[in-house]
């Protein structure tokens, strides 16, 4: 498919600048992938913005997920400071005092004075006296509630902290709170949460998506009536947001994205345990997404290899390849990046100019209309100068995040890992490889068949065949790739993913599926 941005960038308001004081990323990749966003986090926001989409009536609708694209966000203030102001007092008061109505004076009396991000006035948690039997039942809910943190070890800051999406009751936005204000933050929630909801509400397959999700924010579960039970009746304060942008209509990996996550909704997993692997395949969606326009932008083929070794004892050809085939892909963002900055040279005002100073005048002129960027040094004269400063300054900001996006999404899905060396590589966990069957089989399929799938689909090499096809009139050494192969067929088999019904014939087996 012919791939171009359909979606002019975004007209920036008065006195608003470009991310950083440019826009290149965002311009071919969108506003904005974020390295500093965890898969759960990502997947968190994400299920904020669909949530809001579907209260709204426009889950998925196209219309609405063009730029200017907008979602109510919640705070749910009551229930964090319940949740993670101080995680002690509740567990220490519940210790301290063994009759009920003590302990729920003594914690109504600190909580009500120490909340944050309410005045005053809204500070009235007595509510919750009429919903526990005993401040001990309180006690224990909160104990239960907080062994469901997500991203628990990372998010230090209270008012930065989140519970597992149980329902709507437990969805929130990250924020900045103060004593009696809140503001948005953006250092868990960068908007690659919303990028992936644009993502999915382009696709060909959003209508069956908008059936499946809400299975996903369903209010109706147990869970969820215990979350709410701990707010007040009256409503969070809601924000409205906007801001992300996608720079286009339909792209390869949309459809990608759309059908994984249709196959693992379909699926019939018990409660949430889809979650996790929505959150799995979310993120490694956002992974070949860069992937995939980076190698386009330079004109490759779209799907990219990526050579996965089946952890082996020792090292060997496959891991070699792997660690190449990582580092090539982890910089292709980069010369995608370099590729679009010498874009520059081709406008008629480049070399237009009497002198050197109106030369340079012109070229300022150029990148700032193609890159909102202006220098801030004056006293640069040189015009050939200018592209290097503008260089040097775009790969400064590129390195800093969004160059960042494959090593960290591949880590966090678990599909990139250095075990036992100390260099990167792809070398997919249990958790990914079962993401994949689930995925990808639709009951049973044999095993070369699923390997050859894996390929097609998102360029995953494991197999000599697959190895072949993606280095045409290469040697290829067959015998280290059938041993990775094996392996992988052992993995699967102990994950109980796999059956061998003859020395030659092999099945991989996807329990789930309907």
């Amino acid at each position: 498919m012919s791939l171009a941005p359909t979606l002019k960038s975004p007209q920036l308001n008065d006195g608003e600048s470009a991310s950083e004081g440019m826009w290149i990323e965002e311009q071919f990749w969108g506003h904005r992938l974020y390295d500093g966003q965890s898969p759960w986090l990502t997947f968190l926001e994400f299920i904020g913005v669909a949530h809001s989409a579907q209260e709204a009536g426009q889950l998925f609708d196209f219309e609405q997920s063009q730029y200017l694209s907008t979602y109510s966000a919640l705070s749910r203030l009551h229930l964090r400071n319940i949740l993670f102001l101080d995680e002690q007092r509740i567990v220490h008061t519940a210790k301290t005092y063994g009759d009920s109505d003590t302990a729920w004076s003594h914690w109504l009396e600190w909580i009500e004075r120490n909340a944050k991000g309410l005045d005053p006035a809204k500070r009235k948690f007595g509510y919750l006296r009429t919903r526990f039997d005993s401040f001990h039942d309180f006690a224990a809910l909160i104990r239960a509630l907080r062994s469901c943190v997500v991203e628990g070890d990372t998010n230090k800051r209270w008012s930065s902290r989140f519970i597992f999406p149980f329902g709507p009751a437990a969805l929130f936005e990250d924020l900045a709170i103060k004593d009696e204000s809140f503001s948005r933050e953006y250092i868990n929630f960068g908007r690659s949460g919303e990028l992936l909801y644009l993502m999915l509400a382009r696709s060909s397959l959003r209508t069956e998506l908008t059936e499946l999700l809400p299975r996903v924010l369903v209010a109706q579960n147990k869970w969820n009536h215990l979350v709410q039970r701990l707010q007040p009746d009256t409503t969070s304060p809601v924000s409205p947001r906007s801001g992300a942008f996608l720079p286009y209509d339909a792209h390869p990996v949309f459809e990608i994205l759309a059908a994984d996550w249709l196959a693992l909704l379909r699926l019939r997993l018990p409660g949430f345990d889809v979650v996790p692997h929505l959150v799995t395949s979310g993120a490694f969606g956002l992974l070949l997404y860069q992937l995939h326009t980076s190698a386009h932008l330079l004109g490759m083929p779209m799907v990219r290899p990526i050579i996965c070794e089946v952890v082996a004892p020792k090292k060997g050809l496959v891991r070699e390849l792997s660690t190449e085939c990582f580092e090539e892909n982890s910089v292709l963002s980069f010369d995608a990046m370099n590729c679009v900055i010498e874009r520059v040279t081709l406008d008629p005002r480049w070399e237009q100019g009497a002198g050197p100073v109106e030369k340079l005048s012109n070229r300022r002129a150029v990148i700032a209309d193609m890159f909102r960027w202006s220098d801030k040094n004056p006293s640069v004269s040189d015009p050939d100068e200018l592209l290097r400063m503008f260089r040097s300054a775009a790969r400064t900001r590129h390195q800093r995040h969004f160059g960042q996006v494959h090593r960290t999404f591949g880590r966090g899905v678990g599909l990139v890992s250095r075990r036992g060396t100390n260099r990167f590589r792809y070398a997919p966990t249990d958790h990914f490889l079962k993401f994949l069957v689930l995925a990808t089989v639709d009951k049973r399929v044999e095993f070369g068949e699923f390997l050859e799938k894996l390929y097609r689909r998102y360029g995953l090499i494991f197999g000599e065949r697959e190895a072949h096809a993606a280095k045409p009139g290469e040697a290829i050494d067959k015998k280290p790739f059938q041993q990775n192969a094996l392996r992988l067929e052992q993995r699967l088999s102990s994950l109980g993913l796999l059956k061998r019904l003859s020395d030659a014939c092999a099945y991989v087996e996807n329990p789930y599926a309907e």
